[in-house]
């Protein structure tokens, strides 16, 4: 197996955050920013770093089915953790926007494709469904920047 692709995106995900890092700075100089919006980005960011490199990690100790189901089900529980965490931390999920709640469902899908391979499901695709949710994490946190850049980021 090559993880090639996986490092790639982990060094996009380092690059967008130490970016998103500067421009908060440089934006938002004489106001408060959003911790929750910070805290997202931040974790979002972490985990796709994070997750870029367990697979091969993985596959030191485990056959190649094992490796797929342990990254994509631990893959898919983090990300859970993080649409949990941000819903939490709202307080009211009624207050989603449209384009929240559209995110929120797609989250929802790529989360239930990596858990499903986590159950042994879909095995076939577990390359290309963990390079999915790396993507998917990577292109939260884009939107979040543009967020940011074009009218702020609020609670």
């Amino acid at each position: 197996m090559t993880f090639d692709t996986y490092q790639s995106i982990a060094e996009v995900a380092v690059t967008l955050t130490g970016f998103i890092g500067v421009v908060v700075v440089l934006k938002n100089q004489n106001q408060d920013f959003s911790r929750i919006g910070l805290t997202t980005i931040m974790s979002t960011s972490f985990g796709a770093v994070m997750f870029a490199f367990v697979p091969e990690l993985l596959s030191g100790f485990f056959s190649e089915r094992v490796t797929w189901r342990l990254a994509n089900g631990s893959f898919g529980l983090y990300h859970m953790y993080l649409i949990l965490w941000h819903q939490l931390r709202q307080r009211s999920i009624r207050s989603n926007s449209p384009m929240q709640w559209l995110i929120l469902g797609l989250s929802l899908g790529v989360v239930g494709l990596k858990l499903m391979v986590g159950l042994g499901f879909m095995l076939a695709y577990a390359y290309e469904i963990y390079l999915l949710g790396l993507l998917w994490l990577i292109g939260f946190v884009g939107y979040l920047f543009t967020l940011i850049l074009f009218q702020g980021l609020e609670d």
